[in-house]
């Protein structure tokens, strides 16, 4: 007997196509042409915004001039507890360099946090996933550091915000979701949950490429966690799974997917919405708002309206309240990715 959700859920998404093998989709020559015609796009207005924008960054707030043997060039920004560098070292390609505050540099949790974030990443290699070369402390100016790979482009945020006319196709943010989500599943094959995706935390490159960045909220599997044994929440409320403000949440010590599909459903959400479905705001406000949520029991996405039928159920799937129920088999993620970039190339199926 289906029950009311049930029923709800059914009339906002209508019947589905069936599921489909993963290589005969990626080689239907609709989907590869919709695939190249996003990510040209992509590459084009990122572009666009490069040879606006001027230099990366601004002049370094600070007296340091180098760290780490790397000379400092510019700041690229900051965040609560940390700046990030534009650096060089010798005529050597420029990295990225990220240091914490000199009130955390050297505070126990906040170089677990920074040693999480290289340990995640050291082994990385994945087209899709910013590359980390090197951990350290500067003896110097007594800080701890990493060095990272250079992505010459912009964050999602960049763009979305950058650009308020923007309005991005059913089958342009089924690219860059299913770029995130193959990112995603190269890191939970590895034992790694992100934690914080979100716009700010995905950079799109002069070539298009989608790069997930920022993993100092990262868990590994198995590795106990000063942080989470002190009950910190790790991640972004905007972009939280509701399984993440429950009591206990932080002491799991096993890493699954679901909190990351979660936040790349709500992400994609608001690329074809131009809004979030519930923003939290900031600072304490934004901690009893999520817990109200949390409490709730509601379901992340209520307002779906002028969204195709794959679509819907694409996100209603990726966004559900309980993890065990949520869709999180990355090959049929990616099939309905796959299908919405061919319905679009073939005539996207009219809004319901």
């Amino acid at each position: 007997m289906l029950t009311g959700f049930t029923r709800k859920v059914r009339r906002l998404i209508g019947a589905l196509p069936p599921l489909e093998p993963l290589d005969p989709l990626l080689e239907d020559p609709v989907v590869l042409a919709g695939l190249q015609r996003a990510y040209d796009r992509f590459a084009e207005r990122v572009r666009a915004m490069r040879a606006t924008a001027g230099e990366f960054g601004i002049a370094p707030h600070s007296q340091i001039k180098a760290i780490g043997g790397f000379q400092i060039l510019r700041e690229l920004g900051r965040g609560a507890m940390g700046a990030v560098y534009l650096a060089r070292h010798g005529q050597e390609p420029p990295v990225v360099v990220k240091v914490p505050f000199s009130e955390f540099g050297t505070a126990p949790k906040w170089v677990e946090i920074f040693f999480r974030e290289f340990e995640a990443l050291s082994t990385v290699r994945h087209d899709n996933i910013v590359r980390v070369y090197r951990f350290g402390k500067d003896p110097v100016h007594n800080v701890y550091y990493y060095v990272a790979e250079f992505v010459d482009g912009v964050t999602l945020k960049e763009l979305i915000e950058s650009t308020p006319e923007l309005v991005l196709s059913a089958g342009d943010a089924a690219a860059i979701t299913m770029a995130v989500l193959r990112a995603v599943r190269f890191l939970r094959d590895r034992n790694v949950s992100h934690r914080d995706l979100k716009p700010g935390n995905i950079m799109l490159t002069q070539d298009g490429i989608v790069k997930l960045i920022d993993f100092g909220a990262a868990k590994i599997a198995g590795h106990s966690s000063e942080l989470s044994d002190a009950g910190v929440v790790m991640g972004t409320f905007d972009y939280m799974a509701p399984e993440a403000g429950k009591p206990g949440a932080t002491e799991v010590q096993t890493v699954g997917p679901e909190r990351d599909v979660f936040a790349a459903g709500i992400i994609h959400y608001r690329l074809l919405m131009r809004r979030l479905p519930t923003d939290f705001g900031s600072g304490n406000g934004a901690n009893l708002a999520f817990a109200r949520f949390v409490d709730s029991g509601r379901r992340a996405l209520r307002d779906l309206t002028g969204l195709d039928p794959l679509t819907r159920g694409l996100l209603l799937q990726m966004t559900e309240r309980e993890p065990h129920k949520r869709l999180v088999d990355f090959d049929a993620l990616e099939c309905r990715l796959l299908q919405i970039i061919r319905a679009e190339g073939g005539g996207a199926p009219a809004a319901r």
